[in-house]
Parts: C-alpha cells; sequence; structure tokens
C-alpha cells in the first residue's frame, strides 16, 4: 500500500471529477489517499475508507503572499506525511507541488495540468507568454507530467522534458441508458434540441453557439438550444442572446445533477470551446451515444473520429458551426450512427479502469527510479 497525496485546485469540473474518481479507485485497490484541496471534490458524497482530506487554500488568481502561505502549509502537511508521492492536479497546484518539492527533494511529485494554463483563452498575450515561462521553470520539478492528451503531451514537451511525460487519457463508466432529464422532454416536445453541457466563463465558445442561432432558426424553426451550467458569464450570455433576437429558443437551465439523462433529451450534443484538453463533457456525449459536434482543439479529436464519431469544427468559427449542426439535425440516420460509434469508441478506449491501470503504473514507475 502507499501513501498518496492528491492536491488539487478547483474542486469541480473536470479536475474535481478527475481527482474524486483517483481517490475512489485508488482507495479500493488499497492505497491511502490523502486529498489536499480548499475542500473535497464535488460530487463526493462522503470519503470512502482510506481517504482523507487536508484543507489547503488555493485560489485561482496568482497572489504572491496567499500562494506562499499555501506553498509553507502543504511543506508541513508533507513532513507530517511523509507521503510515497505527491500527485497535483491544475496549474496553481501544480505549480505549489513542484515548488514543494524543494523541501522535500525525495518526495516524487506528478504534475497533471489538465490543460496548461499558458494554452487557454487570454485577452493578454503577455500573460499568456508569463504562464509559458513559469511552466518553463518548473519543469524540472515534476518527476513525471501526466498529460490527458497527446495535445497536451505536446505543450509539455515544448516547456520541459518530453522524457518524463506520460499520457493517460481520461476515463469514464459507461453506464447503461437511462431516462432523458424532463426539461429535456418538455423542450423536445417543441422541436429537435441542441444541448451544451459546460462553464459559463470566458473561452468556453457557448457566444459562437449564440451567435449560430439565427442560421440554425432560419432552418429549423422550433429549434431549443438547452445550456445547462454556471458561471460568471450566464448575464452577458442572456444579454447576447436577447439582443441575437433568439433569446426564446436558448435557454439556460443551470447546473446539471444528472448530465447523461441531460444528453439523453438531446438531438446533438455541441462543444463549442475555444480551448481544451479532453474534456469529460465529450466522454460524457459519447457514453449517452449523442451525435456530437465540437471544436477541434487540444485532445477532442483524439476523442471523436470526425465524420464517425462526431464532426469537428474550427474554434470560433460561427459558419462552420451552423453548418455542421445543420448538417445533422437534417440527418437523424446520420445522428443515429455517430451516437453508437461514439459508444463504442468510448467503452474501448476510454474507461475509468483503463485510467486507473495506466496511472498505477506510471506511479509504480516513479517509485522505482526515484
Amino acid at each position: 500500500m502507499s501513501r498518496i497525496v492528491q492536491l488539487y485546485q478547483p474542486t469541480g469540473g473536470g479536475v474535481g471529477r478527475h481527482v474524486r474518481d483517483l481517490a475512489e479507485c485508488l482507495s479500493a485497490r488499497g492505497h491511502e489517499i490523502v486529498l489536499c484541496g480548499p475542500s473535497a471534490p464535488e460530487g463526493m458524497s462522503g470519503l470512502p475508507p482510506g481517504v482523507r482530506h487536508l484543507p489547503l487554500d488555493l485560489g485561482r488568481a496568482v497572489s504572491p503572499a496567499a500562494d506562499l502561505t499555501a506553498l509553507k502549509r502543504l511543506a508541513g502537511i508533507l513532513r507530517l506525511l511523509k507521503p510515497d508521492l505527491l500527485h497535483a492536479h491544475s496549474s496553481k497546484a501544480g505549480a505549489v507541488g513542484r515548488m514543494a518539492r524543494l523541501s522535500r527533494p525525495r518526495t516524487p511529485v506528478l504534475y497533471t495540468p489538465h490543460g496548461y494554463a499558458f494554452a487557454g483563452w487570454f485577452s493578454s498575450s503577455r500573460e499568456r507568454l508569463a504562464y509559458r515561462e513559469i511552466e518553463r521553470a518548473l519543469a524540472p520539478l515534476a518527476s513525471r507530467v501526466v498529460c490527458v492528451c497527446e495535445a497536451e503531451a505536446r505543450l509539455g514537451g515544448s516547456v520541459g522534458l518530453r522524457s518524463r511525460v506520460r499520457v493517460i487519457y481520461n476515463g469514464i463508466d459507461v453506464v447503461d441508458p437511462g431516462p432523458a432529464d424532463p426539461r429535456m422532454v418538455e423542450l423536445g416536445g417543441s422541436g429537435p434540441v441542441i444541448c451544451v453541457l459546460t462553464q459559463l466563463r470566458p473561452g468556453k465558445g457557448i457566444e459562437t453557439l449564440i451567435d449560430a442561432t439565427p442560421a440554425l432558426l432560419s432552418h429549423h424553426r422550433n429549434l431549443q438550444v438547452a445550456i445547462w451550467g454556471e458561471g460568471p458569464e450566464r448575464e452577458s450570455l442572456l444579454a447576447r442572446a436577447r439582443d441575437a433576437g433568439v433569446g426564446g429558443a436558448v435557454h439556460f437551465l443551470g447546473r446539471s445533477s444528472d448530465p447523461l439523462a441531460a444528453l439523453r433529451g438531446a438531438d446533438v450534443f455541441v462543444h463549442p470551446s475555444l480551448a481544451e484538453a479532453f474534456p469529460y463533457a465529450i466522454l460524457e456525449a459519447m457514453a449517452a451515444g449523442a451525435a456530437i459536434v465540437a471544436s477541434d482543439v487540444g485532445g477532442v479529436g483524439e476523442a471523436l473520429v470526425h465524420g464517425e464519431s462526431g464532426l469537428l469544427v474550427p474554434a470560433g468559427s460561427v459558419p462552420a458551426l451552423g453548418q455542421a449542426l445543420i448538417g445533422l439535425l437534417d440527418d437523424p440516420q446520420r445522428r443515429a450512427a455517430m451516437g453508437n460509434s461514439a459508444r463504442l469508441r468510448v467503452e474501448r478506449h476510454f474507461t475509468r479502469e483503463a485510467m486507473i491501470d495506466r496511472l498505477v503504473g506510471v506511479y509504480h514507475e516513479v517509485a522505482l527510479q526515484e
């Protein structure tokens, strides 16, 4: 049995889900897991046996004073626990976790970016460059960088030692189909439904979908757009839909407690993000057997086979997104074939069990070499 510290920020979204899956599966295999983050990962109803949580305040924004406090707190936790390894998730936790290695150089540190910060959405190229240089400076402190797709691995190699990078795709449990969310069923009574599951924040591309909606309505006048998620952009996106004259067709439904149920009520799932690593939302849509249109960013094209299990479009292109959606809305047989292909692909290549097996292999590799 190994004692493994999982350091993370944020607690929700793909990062929170990933850490929750690791905690549940690794503890079931006999490892002692210590969760170290602002709170327990979202969706974790109680801590499984062999798992405990030690609070560590990690803010998303860069704050030298707060980050130094977090670093000192983490160094104290590592001295007390003497873990076999530390696995840090996301850019902030990755920075703090790698710097903590200076106080305990014999403790291996793994880092999973879940989307490098410098490859995300920025309004300033100077800010992007600063994040890249920070990653380059910290790269030597990581024993291994565990990337969630080949696209992320290429970025990792550009700022560090490619020999230390390992690729382990995100994975999910594929469950039998169940009932659709009642709100999706209600929308479907009015016309075809396009569904989005995302955080409403910059870079997620929802404005691209809203801007494409007038053209979609000209082909399918009863079309309904279901946007699931919360975030700081909600009000501005509501205003954008009203200004575009499509407010009656675009529905902001809040956070979904059952994403698969929301997906089962959709005719097409769309993921218009401007930057991604290997999003869980795509895997969930595949598992639900949905027809998918997604931006060709990050590892999305590694999950989907264009034209077979989904359609890929250039990020931010309103015409391309609209054309792809109209084509699928016009062709129910193609939608069904793509959905079946997507479900088979996720069952074969992107299961949670396979993800854990590969990660344990990297843990063993590091333990033997350091």
